[in-house]
């Protein structure tokens, strides 16, 4: 007979190994976010996430404000009023920041290859901010490298900063209710496993966004026609 530990029989063995094993990481990795999801650093290592994705956005910030609302739906914590205002000023600066570093960093934009995903971004970018300036500051804060994008452009044609601060704080508030509230019901309705209330939250946040985007672009080219106006990317 095998040795095994814990109840799990070693690697030949399949079935009960692999079952518990699973088990076992999904505990281990449930067991290090909540230590993350009870301190108090929660909440200004995701505002840092969120000011430093205004500028590189490797990571989009949705995501780790889906996991905090869904750890907060199921387990009760973090806060998140406090991770609402945490969010909110975090991605106002960051935006702000941006916009004023515009003519600095439209070099960095310009540089996007056709065919990419950043060059698509662009081009819708460019195309709605003809078409709806404000409308599109607010939608682009759900696009993460489209955000990116508007904001620079915006700031190096000079677009009024009055104008811009207002549409963008519209466009933040909407959009950190949007991600805590997704990652929140997710919770509340798996609350029995945090970890699979955070992903089930980020997949949903992803399947609306994309639909966002979507719809915009929908709804906007019936308005074109409507008015009888064409325009070429």
């Amino acid at each position: 007979m095998r040795p095994h530990v814990r109840g799990l029989y070693l690697p030949s063995e399949k079935g009960p190994y692999s079952v518990t094993q699973g088990e076992d990481v999904i505990a281990s990795i449930t067991a290090w976010f909540e230590v993350i999801m009870a301190t108090q650093w929660i909440y200004p290592l995701v505002g840092t996430l969120i000011f430093f994705d205004c500028f590189f956005p490797v990571l989009p910030s949705e995501i780790p404000l889906n996991m905090v609302g869904a750890w907060s739906g199921s387990q009760g914590f973090p806060h998140l009023p406090t991770m609402f205002f945490a969010a909110m000023v975090a991605a106002i600066l960051g935006d702000n920041l941006c916009f004023l570093l515009g003519t600095r960093l439209i070099a960095l934009i310009n540089r996007a290859q056709k065919g990419t995903k950043a060059y698509d971004a662009l081009t819708w970018v460019k195309r709605n901010i003809r078409r709806s300036g404000g409308a599109a500051i607010i939608i682009a804060r759900f696009i993460p490298s489209a955000r990116l994008f508007m904001t620079i452009l915006l700031g190096s044609m000079r677009y009024p900063w009055p104008l811009f601060f207002f549409f963008d704080t519209i466009g933040v508030l909407l959009w950190v209710i949007q991600a805590l509230a997704i990652g929140y019901l997710g919770g509340v309705a798996f609350s029995g496993s945090p970890a699979i209330a955070m992903i089930i939250s980020i997949i949903a946040a992803v399947i609306i966004g994309f639909g966002l985007q979507k719809g915009q672009n929908k709804l906007m080219e019936w308005w074109d026609t409507r008015r009888g106006y064409a325009e070429t990317p």
